[in-house]
């Protein structure tokens, strides 16, 4: 699978398009490689979506064939009327 596949295959699982993909601390996806995690199976990371707001998310790999997913929004950037881009973080108590 592509980087590019791995990012549409991450559009349908989050439900928005995703146009970025990076590591768990943020830095730019070179490839999969990047993302895999040995424990549990699978892949994690962070990704920003269309409208500016990022995302961490894992998916990993459960009883063989299946694989679940989990995202947390870690902040979000919404275009105002006036087009000014906004921001909030999503914080955890």
């Amino acid at each position: 699978m592509s980087l590019d596949e791995f990012q549409q295959d991450l559009s349908k699982r989050i439900g928005k398009r995703v146009i970025e993909i990076f590591t768990r601390d943020g830095e730019p996806v070179q490839g999969l490689t990047d993302l895999y995690q040995p424990s549990p199976a699978g892949f994690a990371g962070q990704l920003i979506v269309v409208n500016g707001s990022r995302y961490s998310w894992e998916l990993w790999q459960e009883a063989g064939e299946m694989w679940n997913f989990q995202s947390t929004l870690i902040s979000s950037s919404m275009i105002s009327d006036s087009g000014l881009m906004t921001d909030s973080k999503s914080e955890t108590p």
